[in-house]
C-alpha cells in the first residue's frame, strides 16, 4: 500500500469520528444519552414568578435534622424545571436569625405538588420550625419562616 493512500485512509478515519454514535467510555454497556435532557435543558424559559404562579406549603424542620422540606404547587401552565427560593428565617419576637436563596432542580409538571428537600440552614442543629411539633427535650429554640419564589425555569 502506498503511504499518501495510509495517510488519507488515517485522516478519513480521524474526520470521520464526530460523525460516529455519542458512546461514553464506560463499564456499563448499552448506556446513551437521553436525548429528552439534551432537548429539555436547550429549552427555557427563566422568569420571576407572578404571584400564585408557584404555591409553597407545609414547611417542615424538626430539631437536629441536617434537612428542611417545602411543597410546592405549580400552577402555571407549563412544566417547572427548576426554583429559586428566598428564605428568612425568624426567632419569636420576630427578628431576623438569617436568609438565603435555595436553588433547586425540580420537575413540576403544570397544576401538581413536589415535596422540595435542601440542606439545613442550622449547622448546629440548635434550631426547630415553630409548627414541627415541640422537641421531647427543652433545648431548641422555635423560629418561622417567610418563603418567596424569587425565580423559576419553566420548560418550553
Amino acid at each position: 500500500m502506498k503511504p499518501a493512500l495510509i495517510i488519507a485512509l488515517m485522516t478519513a478515519i480521524v474526520l470521520a469520528q464526530p460523525l460516529l454514535p455519542d458512546r461514553h467510555r464506560t463499564t456499563r454497556r448499552n448506556l446513551h444519552r437521553s436525548a429528552t435532557t439534551i432537548a429539555n435543558t436547550a429549552v427555557a424559559d427563566t422568569i420571576t414568578p407572578s404571584s400564585g404562579m408557584l404555591v409553597l406549603s407545609g414547611y417542615d424542620k424538626p430539631l437536629r435534622s441536617s434537612r428542611e422540606s417545602i411543597f410546592a404547587t405549580n400552577r402555571s401552565r407549563r412544566t417547572i424545571s427548576s426554583v429559586t427560593l428566598q428564605i428568612e428565617y425568624i426567632d419569636a419576637k420576630g427578628r431576623q436569625l438569617h436568609s438565603r436563596d435555595v436553588t433547586l432542580a425540580v420537575r413540576i409538571p403544570p397544576g401538581e405538588t413536589r415535596q422540595l428537600t435542601f440542606a439545613s440552614w442550622d449547622k448546629q442543629h440548635a434550631f426547630f420550625y415553630n409548627l414541627s411539633g415541640k422537641p421531647r427535650t427543652s433545648a431548641g429554640s422555635p423560629y418561622s419562616i417567610r418563603a418567596t419564589p424569587t425565580r423559576i425555569v419553566l420548560e418550553k
